[in-house]
C-alpha cells in the first residue's frame, strides 16, 4: 500500500510518501520540502517528487478554502482540483481539504506527550473537537466525531474588543484595516501590529526599538524579546495577544462546547508557548458572565506537535481509501 500525504502552504510544500502492508502498518518511505513560489501548482511538485511512481491513496492539506473539490490557494496563484490531483496519481482515491481542516483531523494521531495542558477536564469521545491555528493568518477548524472535520474562516470575523484599552485598540486598527478581523491581532503579523500599538498609545516604553525595526520578521523579534522580558513594549505586546487569544479562544468554545478537546496549534502559538502557560490565557479564556462554571468543563492543549499537518492529510487520505 502507498500514500500519499501533503502539507501545502502559501510558503512550503511538504509531501510525506506512506507505505505499508495495510492501513495500520504504514511507515514513512520518504519525504521532501519543497518552496512553493518555485513552482507554477501542485502537481508539478507532484511530478518531481512521484516521479511517475503510483500511489493507492492521497490526501492533502491547503491553505485556502476547499469548495466542491476545488481550491483557489490564498497566498500562491494556484488552482487546485481533485479532478487535476487524480489525473496526475492515477487514482480515484483522493483528499483535498483546507489546511487547518486537515490538521484537525491529525490531532487523533498526536502523542499525549506531545500535548501540553492548559486545563485538565474528562474527554468526551462524542463531542465535538477544536482546533485553533496562529500563523500568518487565524485558523479554526472542528471535527464532529462519526461525520469528519469541517473547515470555517473565523479568523475573518470581526474582532470586538471588551475594554478600555482594546476599544483604544479597535481605533488604532480601524485607521489600518476595514473591516477590523480577528486575526489582525491574533496572527504573526498581528504580534507587530499590537507592538506598534502599545508604543504609539504609550502605553509601555520600546527600549529595543531599533532592533525590532531592523529585524526582518519584527513579529518575531517582538515576540522574541517580550517572552523574555527583555523589552517593556514587547512584553506589553505579548501580553496583550495572550489576553486576546484567551478571550477567543473562549469564544470559540463557546461556539460548539468541544469537550472532545480543544487544541491550540500553529508556529506563533509554539514561539509563544512559554507567555501563554504563564500568562492570563485561562483567565481570559474562563472570563466569559455567566458561561465560566461550563468553560471550566472544556480539555484545552496547546499541540507541541510541528507535523499536525500532514499526519491529517494522511489521516484524510485514508478516509477515502476503501477497505
Amino acid at each position: 500500500m502507498r500514500v500519499l500525504a501533503g502539507d501545502i502552504g502559501g510558503t512550503k510544500t511538504d509531501l510525506r510518501l506512506y507505505t505499508g502492508p495495510s492501513r495500520s502498518q504504514l511507515t514513512v518511505e520518504r519525504q521532501a520540502r519543497f518552496e512553493s513560489h518555485a513552482f507554477s501548482g501542485l502537481t508539478p511538485i507532484l511530478g518531481e517528487f512521484l516521479h511517475g511512481e503510483r500511489v493507492d491513496a492521497a490526501g492533502f492539506g491547503v491553505a485556502g478554502p476547499v469548495i466542491n473539490g476545488v481550491c483557489h490557494t490564498t497566498n500562491l496563484p494556484w488552482l487546485v482540483t481533485v479532478g487535476d490531483l487524480e489525473k496526475v496519481l492515477a487514482t480515484s482515491h483522493c483528499a483535498l481539504l483546507n489546511d487547518v481542516q486537515a490538521a484537525a483531523l491529525g490531532i487523533a494521531l498526536v502523542s499525549e506527550e506531545r500535548k501540553v495542558w492548559l486545563q485538565r477536564a474528562p474527554i468526551d469521545s462524542s463531542a465535538p473537537v477544536e482546533l485553533v491555528s496562529l500563523g500568518t493568518g487565524f485558523g479554526r477548524s472542528f471535527v464532529i466525531p462519526g461525520v469528519g472535520a469541517f473547515a470555517t474562516e473565523s479568523g475573518h470575523a470581526n474582532f470586538a474588543p471588551r475594554n478600555a484599552i482594546e476599544r483604544r485598540l479597535l481605533q488604532f486598527l480601524t485607521e489600518r484595516f476595514d473591516p477590523v478581523a480577528i486575526e489582525h491581532v491574533l496572527s504573526g503579523p498581528g504580534v507587530y501590529t499590537l507592538y506598534q500599538f502599545i508604543v504609539q498609545e504609550g502605553l509601555s516604553p520600546a527600549t529595543a526599538q531599533f532592533e525590532i525595526d531592523a529585524a526582518d520578521d519584527r513579529s518575531a523579534a517582538v515576540g522574541r524579546l517580550g517572552v523574555r522580558d527583555l523589552d517593556p513594549a514587547s512584553s506589553a505586546a505579548i501580553g496583550l495577544f495572550v489576553d486576546l487569544l484567551g478571550s477567543e479562544l473562549g469564544n470559540v468554545a463557546l461556539a460548539t462546547i468541544p469537550r472532545g478537546g480543544l487544541y491550540l496549534w500553529g508556529g506563533v502559538a509554539l514561539k509563544l508557548r512559554a507567555a501563554i502557560e504563564e500568562g492570563h490565557l485561562m483567565d481570559a479564556f474562563l472570563d466569559k458572565h455567566l458561561m465560566g462554571d461550563l468553560l471550566r468543563t472544556i480539555p484545552v492543549a496547546l499541540l507541541d506537535e510541528p507535523d499536525l499537518g500532514i499526519l491529517g492529510a494522511l489521516s484524510g487520505a485514508l478516509n477515502v481509501l476503501p477497505g
